[in-house]
């Protein structure tokens, strides 16, 4: 905060500090890794992403799920990103064509809820993983 504060242009930060690089190039290279990954289970509706529990994954999780969302538009997406002392983080993005259907699915569980394009699991339990990828495909193959 402190360096970009020091700028009163933003643009001006953009082109003269050393951060920016730093953050820039970070960005790139972690969403290098994230689009290289592989969905733990995909069809012609949807596909569902396990991030590794890595440093790189937690900063560019929702990022990630938009750029899904943007480069795959007529399927939907969950992303989950593992939770210190177990369980995961589900993001879920309908598909861009009917942008519905998040918001019902992720109220299926405990601490789901969002919006009909978007929306997010606080804490699904290991063991509702397979439960909740049956259901992601279900809901989404209608």
């Amino acid at each position: 905060y402190a360096i970009v504060h020091a700028y009163a242009d933003p643009f001006a930060f953009i082109r003269e500090a050393p951060a920016f690089r730093v953050l820039s190039e970070g960005y790139a290279a972690d969403m290098t890794q994230a689009r290289a990954l592989l969905p733990i289970q995909e069809t012609a509706c949807g596909a569902v992403y396990l991030l590794p529990d890595a440093a790189w994954s937690r900063r560019v999780s929702g990022v990630f799920g938009n750029w899904l969302a943007t480069t795959y538009p007529a399927r939907a997406h969950a992303v989950l990103s593992h939770k210190p002392g177990g369980g995961y983080v589900v993001s879920v993005r309908a598909p861009q064509t009917t942008q519905s259907g998040a918001d019902v699915l992720c109220s299926a569980f405990a601490t789901g809820g969002g919006r009909r394009g978007a929306a997010g699991i606080n804490h699904l339990a290991d063991a509702q993983l397979n439960d909740f990828v049956r259901q992601f495909f279900q809901h989404f193959s209608r």
